[in-house]
C-alpha cells in the first residue's frame, strides 16, 4: 500500500486483469496417473498457468503455490522421522498456503507461507472467513481455494486425484501398491489403509453445488467419481490459451487470502 493508504494504480489494475482472467486452475496431486501426464508432456503443457502443487509436486512441475495440510510434511524435528527434511528448500519457494490447525508453533513458518484457517463445512463465499472446506485432504482444501480464486465460475482440472485402493487379493496377500508417481520416501508411501477405510464420493460431493464450475479428473481409472473423468490428450485440446505472469499472478494470490 502507499503512503495514503490505498493500493497504486498500477496494482489494482494489474489485479483486476487477473480477477477477471482466472477462470481455470490446475492441481498437481500426487497420484501415479500423472506419469502419464509427465509422459505426454504435461510439463510444457502447463507452463505459465495458474498451477497450484500438492505436497512433494512442488518437486517436479512449475507452480503458482504450494498447497500442503502436514506440519510434519513442512518440518519435523523427530530424530527418526518417516519425513524427508525439506524445509530450508520449502523456504526458498516463491508462495506457499497451508492449513493453519495443522501447524502447532507458527515460529517455524517461513515468510513465504500462508496459513489459513479450515472448516469441515463447504461455503464458497465465506470460507476464508469461516474457514476454507478440506475435510481432510489438502486435495480438497486446494480445490476449495481454486475455486475461491475463480469467484465461482471456471474450469479445474485435478492430476493424479487417484484415490488408490488395493483389490481384494492384494489386501488378502497384505500386497502394498505404489500410489505415487515420485519416488521420495514418506509416512504415506504405498499407504492405502486410509482411501480404502473413506468414501471419496462423500467428501467431494459438496462442490456438486457450484454450477458455474467445471470440475475434470484427469484420471480416468480414479475411485473419485463425482466430476467428469478424462485422460491427458482431452485435457490437452481443453486447456485455454492464458498464460499469466506468474509474479503478477502470485501477488494477486497474496491479497486474497492475506
Amino acid at each position: 500500500m502507499d503512503v495514503c493508504g490505498v493500493y497504486p494504480l498500477k496494482t489494482l489494475l494489474i489485479a483486476m486483469v487477473i480477477m477477471e482472467s482466472i477462470n481455470e486452475v490446475i492441481i498437481i496431486g500426487g497420484g501415479k496417473s500423472i506419469s502419464t501426464g509427465l509422459e505426454t508432456g504435461l510439463k510444457d503443457h502447463i507452463k505459465g498457468r495458474c498451477v497450484i502443487a500438492l505436497n512433494y509436486s512442488f518437486k517436479y512441475f512449475d507452480h503458482t503455490f504450494l498447497c500442503f495440510g502436514d506440519e510434519k510434511f513442512y518440518k519435523d524435528t523427530a530424530p527418526d522421522s518417516p519425513y524427508p527434511d525439506i524445509y530450508d528448500e520449502l523456504g526458498k519457494l516463491p508462495l506457499i498456503i497451508g492449513m493453519k490447525q495443522s501447524i502447532n508453533e507458527e515460529k517455524i513458518i517461513h515468510p513465504n507461507t500462508i496459513l489459513l484457517p479450515t472448516n469441515y463445512s463447504y461455503n464458497r463465499k465465506d470460507n476464508l472467513k469461516e474457514g476454507v472446506y478440506c475435510s481432510f485432504l489438502v486435495g480438497i482444501f486446494a480445490l476449495s481455494l481454486a475455486i475461491y480464486l475463480m469467484e465461482g465460475k471456471g474450469i479445474c482440472y485435478l492430476l493424479g486425484y487417484d484415490w488408490s485402493r488395493r483389490n481384494n487379493e492384494q489386501k488378502n496377500n497384505r500386497e502394498k501398491i505404489d500410489i505415487h508417481y515420485y519416488d521420495i520416501k514418506h509416512r504415506g508411501t504405498q499407504l492405502t489403509s486410509s482411501y480404502e477405510s473413506h468414501e471419496p464420493n462423500f467428501y467431494f460431493k459438496p462442490f456438486e453445488v457450484e454450477k458455474g464450475i467445471k470440475i475434470y479428473n484427469v484420471s480416468p481409472n480414479s475411485n473419485i467419481n463425482n466430476f467428469k473423468k478424462i485422460d491427458y490428450t482431452e485435457m490437452y485440446s481443453l486447456l485455454s490459451n492464458q498464460i499469466f505472469n506468474q509474479d503478477e499472478l502470485r501477488n494477486y494470490v497474496k491479497e486474497q487470502y492475506s
